[in-house]
């Protein structure tokens, strides 16, 4: 990679709000966030590293469950969170870009989940 490149790493709420049997979830995504750090300050200031820590997205990630199982749990997560819907690939992708662009982010896990970090409850 050049000097000026940028690595954009994902990991997940688990990481900081483990939910019952997910243990392992919670330990890859808490390294992914420790390794982004790590090598920011290791590769800085010639390459920048930052994570995305998604919330919900309605993907096809989900396409393999049955349409109304999988349109209940979108529901049932959008209305659990401050913005009361579920995310959009688009915003995703606006997060990422961000990363990669702003020359000033390095070692930022950066949560784009509609609030589910600052929401009650589990």
């Amino acid at each position: 990679m050049r000097p000026g490149g940028s690595i954009t790493f994902f990991s997940g709420v688990l990481s900081r709000r483990p939910g019952r049997n997910a243990a392992g979830l919670a330990a890859v995504n808490a390294a992914v966030e420790g390794l982004t750090r790590a090598l920011a300050l290791e590769l800085g200031p010639d390459i920048r590293v930052n994570c995305l820590s998604p919330g919900m997205v309605d993907t096809e990630a989900y396409a393999a469950m049955p349409e109304q199982r999988r349109a209940a749990m979108l529901a049932e997560t959008g209305a659990s969170l401050p913005v009361r819907r579920t995310g959009t690939p688009e915003e995703i992708a606006d997060g990422v870009l961000a990363l990669a662009s702003n020359g000033y982010i390095t070692g930022h896990v950066l949560d784009i989940d509609g609030g589910h970090m600052v929401r009650s409850g589990g």
